[in-house]
């Protein structure tokens, strides 16, 4: 009998959706690296900063929930292509701002437009893989957001330093267009994909227990069953543990390494790509490539998301170590080491969003963790940084309330989340999850 190969659309798949996250966050990393720069463009003190990377999450946060529904509702790619129209030109925009008022405003709507990346990522990565390759699928595009850093900090700080902040907005502006009109006409769900083999159509439909793309009860029910079950408040605040060190580390290390160490933009943005490469090669090797080794052999679920969750994120406290000594190079090695041990735990949060969701509702439960995750992470961490920084003259305190929240959050993801088994619907029979 003929072999028939199975094909590889899905992996370009995900690989577009890696690069959609990659310039969701290069904004941020502009924003991260060009501080000081701009901080001193608009003349801010350290809470108007602490703004200026906050105010965009306000926004971001709100949207999570209401732009869940749109994704169950209508699907990834129109959301997500409206989406990054509005977000590519608010990004030129910024290259043309005056006054802090301005500057507030865009952020905010910069905020709501780039708000469909991680739900929309993670309901095509449930779409288009079975639950043994979803581990690495959603790795690839987790890891993108660290890796935004390696690509975007030295990016970001060769055009800062060269030129000026505002010229390295208008790069990204212009890369987010091109990008634009890529995902526009690749991007489509499995059983619409002009590209794909009936081979893989098969294999993905055969062994994906994503049940439905399309929301199949109410949103009222659905966000009651939700809110009241237990595993999403353990997979929220649990998430949350990594989001707080994670954003905290995003928008503030530039900044961090500038104050202690008395290092220019050019320097910080270049010493700033280390720890994130290590984060995103470990993103993918653990988070990935073994835990779905792992499944693949017939691990449980349950025990091998737990296993590595309790590892990676006790090597997350590491990171606490920049805040004693004086060396740069051991408080690059103490960031690097915490940062690859929570990022590791991270698409490990996807993967149990998408097998515990209740059916057509992936995008909804994703967008609740995400909504969590900046809430305290990019909200509170962010903004009460720049208070703390304000009120202390250093990051010690910072970093001491993000290793609370590491460990509230470990907590949070083996006592409360439980086993991994899908959430019913009331008056739905149940399906036991792996």
């Amino acid at each position: 009998m003929r072999h028939h190969p199975l094909g590889h659309t899905r992996w370009l798949i995900s690989g577009l959706l890696s690069s959609m996250v990659v310039l969701n966050y290069l904004d941020r990393v502009a924003i991260s690296v060009a501080a000081p720069a701009i901080q001193e463009s608009f003349h801010l003190n350290g809470t108007e900063l602490g703004i200026v990377f906050s105010i965009y999450t306000y926004s971001y946060t709100l949207m999570q929930i209401p732009v869940g529904s749109l994704l169950d509702r209508f699907g990834v790619a129109w959301v997500t292509r409206l989406g990054m129209i509005v977000w590519s030109f608010l990004t030129v925009l910024m290259a043309f701002l005056q006054g802090k008022l301005i500057l507030y405003i865009v952020r905010f709507l910069i905020g709501i437009s780039s708000a469909s990346a991680f739900p929309a990522a993670s309901k095509a990565t449930a779409a288009w893989f079975p639950p043994s390759e979803r581990g690495l699928a959603n790795s690839l595009f987790d890891s993108a957001a660290k890796f935004s850093n390696v690509l975007g900090a030295p990016l970001v700080a060769v055009l800062v330093t060269r030129f000026d902040w505002r010229i390295a907005f208008l790069t990204i502006g212009i890369i987010n267009v091109l990008f634009t009109l890529l995902f526009w006409l690749y991007y489509e769900n499995p059983d619409r994909h002009k590209r794909i083999s009936k081979n893989e159509l098969h294999y993905i439909q055969k062994h994906n227990t994503i049940p439905s793309e399309n929301a199949t009860h109410g949103m009222t029910l659905l966000l009651s069953t939700l809110f009241r079950n237990r595993k999403v408040w353990g997979l929220m605040i649990g998430f949350t543990g990594y989001g707080y060190t994670f954003n905290l580390l995003l928008t503030w290390m530039p900044t961090f390494f500038k104050d202690r160490f008395g290092m220019d933009i050019m320097s910080s943005g270049l010493l700033t790509a280390v720890p994130w490469l290590i984060s995103t090669i470990s993103g993918i090797a653990v988070g990935g490539w073994l835990v779905d080794s792992l499944l693949k052999k017939g691990y449980q679920a349950t025990k091998v998301y737990h296993t590595i969750i309790i590892i990676g994120m006790c090597l997350g406290f590491v990171f606490l170590g920049a805040i004693l000594t004086d060396q740069v190079a051991i408080a690059i090695i103490c960031i690097s080491i915490g940062l690859a041990g929570i990022s590791a735990t991270a698409p490990i949060g996807w993967s149990i969003a998408a097998e515990i969701a209740p059916a057509g509702s992936v995008s909804l439960l994703s967008s609740m963790v995400n909504l969590a995750n900046n809430l305290f992470g990019g909200i509170i961490a962010v903004a009460l940084t720049g208070y703390l920084l304000d009120a202390t003259g250093s990051f010690t305190m910072s970093f001491i309330v993000a290793g609370i929240v590491l460990l509230v959050g470990l907590f949070f993801y083996i006592y409360v989340l439980g086993d991994i088994e899908r959430i019913q619907i009331p008056g739905r029979k149940p399906k036991r999850g792996r």
